[in-house]
């Protein structure tokens, strides 16, 4: 990908900021809260998904629950659910 097309994308997106430097980009990912620094080289030779997958720094988890026989995805819960969801008491057996 070129860098032109990276930095236009990161600038159309609220949760994204970047900056330039001698060596790269540094990418700040404001909904995972990470920085990520990206060599111009690493930016020519992958794609948009790997460089954003990346500046996930694995904290992009959807969570799977089970609740009365049925999964349910909980990336999809309004803020009510969530906060149910974090205030069950787990034991373990």
């Amino acid at each position: 990908m070129k860098l032109e097309e990276l930095t236009s994308w990161l600038g159309s997106n609220e949760n994204w900021d970047y900056q330039l430097d001698d060596e790269g980009v540094l990418i700040k990912n404001a909904r995972f809260e990470t920085l990520t620094h990206c060599a111009f080289e690493a930016i020519e030779n992958n794609t948009l998904e790997t460089i954003t997958g990346a500046c996930a720094q694995g904290r992009d988890v959807d969570h799977i629950t089970r609740v009365t026989g049925y999964f349910s995805r909980t990336s999809g819960w309004n803020k009510g659910k969530a906060g149910e969801l974090k205030d069950r008491h787990r034991v373990t057996v």
